[in-house]
């Protein structure tokens, strides 16, 4: 079988379990589905970090089943009471691509600790599961909105890049990336954010356009920021892939690394006009 028949193969299994799973409209297996690729994306980043000592393993693992079951319990027995902590949460990582993020890249620096790198993961991971199912309650259509503009980010960027890309983004982290690319992607963005605006009765002024506007642009910085993260992961683990998990598409952080940024990002701004908690 060639690696392209792996792919294929591969898309079509995820797309019908996705697919099959948001049909059925159902918050907890949706919320149970998302998990299963959270809990895959913590195993791939223990292994980026260098986790391999038992006690090590033991207690990233016991860290991401508190995180990720205390949201759990928050988000279907105490989404009221929890709406601060969620507000925060998402402030908070959204902070780090918007902020720091772009620092480290720049540096080409993660923290020392690999420690330290595991917790920063853990949250973006339990914040990117938190944004994932917050948008399925409040509606498919605004979680396919915010999914598909960072497709849209990706896709603009590889064309415009193939097509226009003179200057490297970040040669020494991911060498295929350019800046016409990048520049492509978040103003493919930036349109796509008005579209979804419109449609989603979001913005109807010329004020509320611009804002959907800005806000698309900023989102499509941050998916250029999730997958630029985690290819510095990879380059410092000394690894093409995060894994083998799902064949010819490497691993789990390397399907979702600009969700990462994007769903927490998107999922703050959308809750300042819709209520979310």
């Amino acid at each position: 079988m060639s690696n392209l028949q792996t792919r294929v193969i591969t898309a079509l299994v995820l797309a019908a379990l996705v697919i099959g799973t948001l049909v059925t409209g159902s918050s907890v297996l949706w919320a149970g589905l998302v998990l299963a690729f959270c809990i895959a994306a913590v195993w791939e980043g223990q292994r980026l970090c260098g986790q391999t000592s038992t006690s090590s393993s033991a207690l990233g693992w016991i860290s991401a089943i508190a995180v990720l079951g205390s949201l759990w319990v928050m988000v279907f027995w105490l989404t009221g009471p929890a709406g601060p902590v969620f507000f925060t949460l998402l402030l908070v990582v959204s902070l780090f691509w918007l902020v720091v993020a772009p620092v480290q890249l720049g540096r080409h620096w993660l923290p020392p600790s690999a420690i330290a790198t595991r917790l920063i993961l853990l949250l973006l991971i339990a914040a990117a599961w938190l944004s994932a199912v917050l948008l399925q309650r409040l509606g498919v259509k605004y979680l396919l909105a915010v999914v598909v503009l960072t497709v849209v980010a990706d896709v603009a960027g590889y064309f415009v890049g193939r097509a226009f890309g003179r200057r490297k983004l970040a040669p020494s982290i991911s060498p295929g990336k350019t800046r016409e690319g990048a520049v492509g992607g978040v103003t493919a963005a930036a349109l796509w954010s008005v579209m979804a605006a419109l449609h989603l009765n979001l913005a109807a002024t010329p004020a509320q356009l611009a804002v959907a506007t800005v806000a698309g642009a900023a989102l499509g910085c941050c998916a250029v920021m999730g997958d630029l993260w985690e290819s510095l992961l990879k380059r410092q683990a000394g690894v093409k892939d995060s894994s083998q998990l799902l064949p010819g598409h490497g691993g789990v952080l390397d399907r979702i690394d600009a969700q990462l940024a994007v769903l927490p990002t998107a999922t703050l701004l959308i809750s300042l006009v819709k209520p979310l908690w």
